[in-house]
C-alpha cells in the first residue's frame, strides 16, 4: 500500500487496490475480501449520500459486531459523516438520550439483538415512523432523525438494508469523489459515549488522522502486519473496537474477526477454525475462555500476539495459560484512542506483569502531584498526564472539556501511576478509587493484587465505603475456585501488608456485575457494600 492513508474511509480503498482478495472481515464461518469490502463500502456511502447525510452529520449504529456494522461505519467515514456506536446494552431511555444528545440523522439499527427487541424500542420511541415512507420521518422527541434502516426484518416506516444500499443508485461517481476529499483527518470519525456509571455518559470525540497514527503505532508495537487475523471479543461500539481494533486492521491490512457478541464457547470454536493469531479481548473475556469446558490450549494454539490485559493476573492469564507469549501490556482510555503505551512482545514476562509499556510514538506522559500538577521524580507514584493523541474534547460538554484537557494540551486521565527507571508506566489506580481511610491512602489495586495471589482466589476487586469514624474502609469482592472464609482471606493479607490495608469486609460473590465494556460495574457494588456494613 503506497502511502499512508488519513481517513478511515481511504484506508480500506487502498488495501482493496493493493490487495483486493485479502481477507478483511470474518464472519460467521464468511470471509469477505478487502476488494468485496471497499464495494460495499461504497455503496453504503452513496446510499448514505442518497438519503440525505452529510459531511458532520451523525450516523448511529445499534448492532452488535456484524459485517454491517463495519460497512455503515466505514461508508459514513468516506463522506464525512461521525459515527455513533450505541451501546447494545443501553435500555430505552438511554437509547433515546444518545440519539438526541449526539443529533442522530440516521440509525442503522437492527429488530431484535439477543435477549433485546430494538424493534418493540424503536416503536415505542418513534411512534410517527409507521406513517412515515423511509426517509421521511418527522419525530417530536427526535426531530433530527430522519430515517430508520433495519438491518434484518423491515417494518413500517423503516428501509430494509438492501433498499437502503439501492438509495445510492442515483449518486454519481463525481458527487461520491466530492463528498470523499473533502474528509480532512482533523474531522470527527466517532463519538463513542462512555459507560456512564456515576452520571450522564460523555461522548467522546475521536478523529480521522489519530485513529490511523494510532493505529499504525499500536500495529507496530505489537507486531501486527497483513499475515494477522484479529479476534476481536470487545463491542465495537466501546473505544477498544471502534478506536483501537478498527483502526489497526485497517493500518495494517490485518483481518477482523468478528462475533455478533462475546461467547466463550464461540470464541474458542472461532479462534480454532481460523487460525486466529491476535487477541483482542479483555481480562474478563481471557478468564471466560479458560473456564469454559470446550477450552483446550491446542485450540487456541495459533493466538500468538495482541493484549495481555491490565492487572498482574489477567496478563498472567493470557500469557501462560491462553499461552498468548507475544501478548503485550498496555495502558490508555477511549480518549486516547484506547492504547498510549505499549510493552515490547518479546519483553521478559516479568517486565509484562509488572509495568505497563512505554509511550508509542508521538505520546507524552507526565507524572505530577494531583495537587501541585508539578512534576514528580521516576518512581514516585503521581498523576498520569498525556499529551498527543487524545480526544479534541467531549461533545457539548464544553466544562468537562475544560475541565480534562489543559491549556498545555495535556490531558488528565484521573488515574495514578509510575514510571520507572526504563521509561515504562505502571499504572495504579483511579485517583478517584483511591480508599482514605484514617486519613491515611490507599491503592485498591495493591490490595486486590494481594489477595488474587491467594491460591482459592479467582478474581478481585475492592473500593472504599463511608464510614462515619474512619472516614472510608475497604471492602473487598473476590470470586473464588474453592470455599474459602472471610477470615482467612482478611489473614491473607495480613500476614503480607500493613495493618491498614486489610479489608474490613471480604464478599465472596460469584461473579463481579460488568457494564458492556467488561469494566466492573462499581456501582452496584458499592450499593453491596453499604448494604454489608449496614450503612
Amino acid at each position: 500500500m503506497s502511502g499512508t492513508p488519513e481517513t478511515l474511509g481511504s484506508a480500506v480503498a487502498a488495501h482493496a487496490r493493493a490487495a483486493p482478495d485479502r481477507a478483511a472481515l470474518i464472519y460467521r464461518g464468511t470471509t469477505i475480501g478487502y476488494g468485496e469490502l471497499d464495494a460495499e463500502v461504497r455503496r453504503a456511502a452513496a446510499a448514505l449520500l442518497g438519503i440525505g447525510v452529510r459531511g458532520g452529520d451523525c450516523v448511529g449504529i445499534l448492532l452488535g459486531n456484524t459485517p454491517e456494522w463495519v460497512v455503515t461505519c466505514l461508508g459514513a467515514a468516506r463522506i464525512g459523516a461521525v459515527v455513533v456506536g450505541l451501546n447494545t446494552w443501553f435500555q430505552a431511555a438511554e437509547i433515546e438520550w444518545s440519539l438526541r444528545h449526539a443529533n442522530v440523522s440516521v440509525l442503522v439499527t437492527t429488530r431484535r439483538f439477543l435477549k433485546r427487541d430494538f424493534g418493540s424500542v424503536i416503536s415505542d420511541l418513534l411512534p410517527e415512523l409507521s406513517g412515515s415512507k423511509p426517509g421521511t420521518l418527522r419525530s417530536a422527541r427526535l426531530p433530527r432523525l430522519h430515517s430508520v434502516v433495519m438491518v434484518d426484518r423491515p417494518m413500517p416506516g423503516a428501509f430494509g438494508w438492501s433498499d437502503f444500499l439501492s438509495a445510492g443508485s442515483s449518486v454519481t461517481e463525481e458527487e461520491l469523489a466530492a463528498a470523499a476529499t473533502s474528509v480532512t483527518p482533523d474531522d470527527d470519525m466517532f463519538i463513542v459515549y462512555t459507560s456512564g456509571s456515576t452520571a450522564d455518559p460523555k461522548g467522546v470525540r475521536l478523529v480521522h488522522g489519530n485513529l490511523i497514527r494510532n493505529g499504525i503505532e499500536v500495529a507496530t508495537r505489537r507486531w501486527i502486519d497483513e499475515h494477522d487475523r484479529i479476534w476481536l471479543g470487545a463491542p465495537l461500539f466501546y473505544g477498544l473496537g471502534a478506536g483501537n481494533a478498527l483502526p489497526v486492521m485497517l493500518s495494517s491490512g490485518a483481518s477482523l474477526l468478528l462475533q455478533d457478541h462475546f461467547d466463550a464457547g464461540d470464541a474458542i470454536a472461532a479462534i480454532a477454525a481460523t487460525g486466529a493469531t491476535t487477541y483482542y479481548g479483555t481480562g474478563n473475556m481471557t478468564q471466560a475462555i479458560l473456564d469454559h469446558p470446550a477450552f483446550a490450549v491446542e485450540k487456541v494454539r495459533t493466538l500468538e500476539k495482541g493484549i495481555a490485559g491490565i492487572s498482574a493476573h489477567y496478563k498472567s492469564l493470557a500469557l501462560d495459560q491462553l499461552g498468548v507469549r507475544y501478548a503485550t501490556p498496555a495502558y490508555g482510555l477511549t480518549e486516547t484512542y484506547g492504547h498510549i503505551t505499549g510493552g515490547m512482545p518479546d519483553d521478559p514476562t516479568e517486565v509484562k506483569l509488572t509495568t505497563d509499556g512505554s509511550p508509542l510514538p508521538g505520546i507524552e506522559l507526565r507524572i505530577v502531584d494531583p495537587l501541585t500538577r508539578k512534576d514528580v521524580s521516576a518512581g514516585e507514584l503521581g498523576l498520569v498526564l498525556v499529551r498527543g493523541r487524545v480526544t479534541p474534547g467531549y461533545l457539548d460538554n464544553p466544562v468537562e472539556t475544560e475541565r480534562a484537557i489543559g491549556p498545555d494540551g495535556f490531558f488528565d486521565t484521573g488515574d495514578l501511576g509510575h514510571v520507572d527507571s526504563a521509561g515504562r508506566l505502571v499504572y495504579r489506580s483511579r485517583l478517584k478509587d483511591v480508599i482514605k481511610s484514617k486519613g491515611v491512602s490507599i491503592s485498591p489495586r495493591e490490595i486486590e493484587n494481594l489477595l488474587v495471589d491467594h491460591p482459592d482466589v479467582t478474581d478481585a476487586f475492592v473500593l472504599g465505603a463511608p464510614h462515619p469514624t474512619y472516614g472510608e474502609v475497604i471492602v473487598a469482592f473476590v470470586t473464588v475456585s474453592t470455599p474459602v472464609t472471610e477470615a482467612g482471606l482478611r489473614t491473607h493479607v495480613a500476614e503480607r501488608a500493613a495493618s491498614f490495608k486489610v479489608p474490613h469486609r471480604v464478599l465472596v460473590r460469584s461473579s463481579f456485575p460488568r457494564l458492556a465494556s467488561g469494566k466492573v460495574a462499581t456501582r452496584e457494588l458499592a450499593d453491596l457494600a453499604n448494604a454489608a456494613l449496614g450503612s
